[in-house]
């Protein structure tokens, strides 16, 4: 995309690729930086602080009232237009990095495994560059640096009750994929991602001596059954055209090695992941009943525990169009890809306003390295490639969607 930049009586033309070369490699190496310095969901004050402070010298002012690490700054061009939210999330995850990287973790015990270190690079590189190229601004842009993706309730949860989906006719966001080769983004319309939940049921009956089970009431025979009860929740009480998946992952109860002893209590429990929120208020309904039932009928208690996370993140036409306008325009291959069962935040975003969130290819399109899942201690992505491909990306984003939601 090439844009004529005012400057007095001087008319300069740039393209959006002549602005992320003139950046260089700050988008590298402020994820190495990153990378090398994470923080865990809700505390990354050194991280909030690096942000507020390269906004201030970017002349970015910041949203008052937002809580926590998150931190929202914004422009507002000279020229009329939408408000456009671009969106990164911060925080790293608990796991000790397994890698020789010379930006590895420096933190035991924490790391950047899901690549927001990257999104939160990425967003700073768009930033700095429309506070240098104001021209560019239409309307308002903000710039939400959000806390707390991977840990409930969720940064994105709070931002939208502290009123940020007011203040934005549009959202969107990135996140790299270190699975699928640099040059792919995945972005399509509807359901993108899971809703999920989980469960706990605590079954009481009453213990007693293996030798006189008829003066006890083991908790195990209900719980078992609820096993296969819930187990059987996708296949016997959803429609046949219904995404469900639902495990039970855990069952606890009595002393390993303690075969004379009957329990007093067994506890299970697991997951819930849908493509549709309002099918998992149906299956965690439904749990919550036979948790209920089943226990009764053994003439046992039970204590029901559900735990809804994250709802289905569901990408609006309108942004997915710009999204994938955007990737072609700059020679990127929009993949077509079925839907991801992990959960993310971003969904609260789009349950306001129309949203869309790309997944980024971001493995070694080389070979060289092999492709690793997200939230694995070998994480890694090809940030020398893909890094400035994604500021590029985002920065042509953003223009197309001054133009798409100019009307708003």
């Amino acid at each position: 995309m090439r844009i004529s930049i005012h400057k007095g009586e001087i008319i300069m033309s740039h393209t959006i690729k002549d602005l992320v070369t003139a950046y260089g490699n700050k988008v590298i190496d402020d994820r190495r930086y990153l990378h090398a310095h994470p923080e865990l969901s809700f505390q990354e004050t050194d991280t909030a602080h690096w942000i507020r402070k390269r906004l201030a010298a970017a002349g970015i002012p910041v949203l008052d009232g937002i809580s926590g690490n998150s931190t929202v700054g914004y422009l507002i061009g000279s020229q009329p237009g939408p408000s456009i939210g671009l969106r990164a999330d911060i925080d790293a995850l608990g796991l000790t990095e397994e890698s020789d990287f010379p930006f590895k973790s420096t933190k035991p015990g924490v790391m950047h495994a899901c690549g927001h270190d990257a999104h939160t690079a990425v967003l700073m590189g768009v930033a700095e560059i429309l506070a240098a190229h104001k021209d560019l601004i239409k309307g308002t842009v903000y710039f939400i640096f959000q806390q707390g993706e991977e840990f409930l309730p969720g940064g994105a949860c709070t931002l939208v009750e502290e009123g940020i989906a007011d203040k934005v006719d549009a959202f969107f966001a990135i996140h790299v994929d270190a699975e699928r080769p640099f040059g792919s983004v995945d972005v399509l319309e509807g359901t993108r991602s899971a809703a999920i939940a989980t469960f706990e049921i605590t079954v009481t009956g009453k213990g007693g001596h293996g030798s006189t089970p008829h003066t006890a009431n083991n908790p195990l025979l209900p719980a078992s059954d609820l096993v296969d009860a819930i187990s059987m929740i996708p296949a016997m009480k959803c429609g046949p055209l219904d995404n469900a998946t639902v495990s039970v992952t855990y069952l606890h109860s009595g002393t390993h090695g303690v075969a004379n002893v009957i329990p007093e209590t067994a506890v299970l429990g697991g997951a819930v992941r849908v493509l549709d929120t309002q099918l998992r208020s149906f299956v965690t309904a439904e749990i919550k009943r036979l948790g209920e039932t089943i226990p009764a009928a053994y003439a046992c208690s039970s204590e029901v525990t559900i735990v809804n996370g994250y709802p289905a993140v569901v990408n609006a036409p309108a942004c997915v169009a710009v999204m994938q306008e955007s990737a072609r325009e700059i020679g990127l291959e929009v993949a077509h890809i079925d839907p991801r069962l992990g959960g993310e935040d971003f969904a609260y975003y789009g349950m306001k306003k129309p949203a869309a969130i790309a997944w980024f290819g971001m493995a070694d399109a080389t070979g060289k390295h092999a492709p690793t899942p997200h939230h694995n201690p070998k994480f890694r992505i090809d940030d020398e490639t893909g890094l400035p491909a994604a500021l590029e990306y985002m920065l042509t984003v953003y223009t197309k969607a001054c133009e798409a939601f100019a009307a708003h």
